[in-house]
């Protein structure tokens, strides 16, 4: 009789996990701001005229405040058939009109003009979903000293478990920095549901910059334990 081993994905040895977090709170001073250019005519041709004239009003206000063009992305143009609703299970509708949308994304790299803009935009016929997103230019240097710290964090709450289980602490075997236990045991055959939640959240139609946004890190390692 011959026998198929199957290796376990779990560590062979003891181990503990843990999780480290830091965060800092920081003044913003870049924006990320979307607009929704949405038009409707009951043509075709008179739907997309509205949808390239409001598109022009859009970027010479922001030509006003210096918004360079390499700093607005157009996202792709979607055209929708307007139909009148069913009735008596007839299928073949009446068109109504149709319907022209278009996303921007516009990115500032100071926010010295943002509330101007943000309130001419939100006064602007045929644009909505006006959403802000603020950051810093500098996070990439901010984020390696929130994981150099949230690693420190980490340590000392692995070792306060070993000293409280009576064993010793050893090397790391693993660690990551996604925020989330699920793909880091996924190697192990572990699942853990729990989600961290990064950066600023995305704010709807403010008019304001924020006086600081929370920059934080999450780290998951896996030490080796001595018995």
């Amino acid at each position: 009789m011959s026998w198929t081993a199957m290796s376990s994905p779990i560590p062979d040895f003891p181990f503990v996990t843990v999780t480290g977090e830091s965060s800092r709170k920081v003044a913003p001073d870049t924006a990320i701001v979307g607009v929704e250019v949405v038009t409707y005519s009951e043509r075709s041709d008179m739907a997309f005229e509205k949808l390239n004239s409001t598109t022009a009003m859009l970027l010479t206000l922001l030509k006003k405040y210096g918004v360079s063009t390499d700093n607005i992305t157009a996202h792709q143009l979607v055209k929708d058939t307007k139909r009148a609703r069913e009735k008596n299970g007839y299928s073949k509708l009446d068109i109504l009109g149709y319907e022209f949308t278009q996303v921007f994304e516009i990115r500032l790299d100071k926010l010295e003009h943002y509330s101007e803009i943000a309130d001419e935009i939100s006064k602007m016929d045929n644009v909505k979903g006006l959403k802000s997103e603020f950051d810093v230019s500098n996070r990439e240097e901010i984020e390696i000293e929130l994981i150099g710290l949230a690693g420190k964090n980490a340590k000392l709450k692995a070792k306060k478990m070993a000293l409280g289980l009576d064993v010793k602490l050893d090397s790391v075997f693993a660690i990551n920095d996604t925020g989330s236990y699920k793909s880091f045991f996924a190697t192990f055959g572990l699942d853990n549901d729990r989600v961290i939640a990064f950066g600023m959240p995305t704010i709807d139609s403010s008019f304001f910059v924020p006086k600081h946004i929370e920059i934080s890190k999450t780290i998951n390692v896996l030490y080796k334990l001595t018995p």
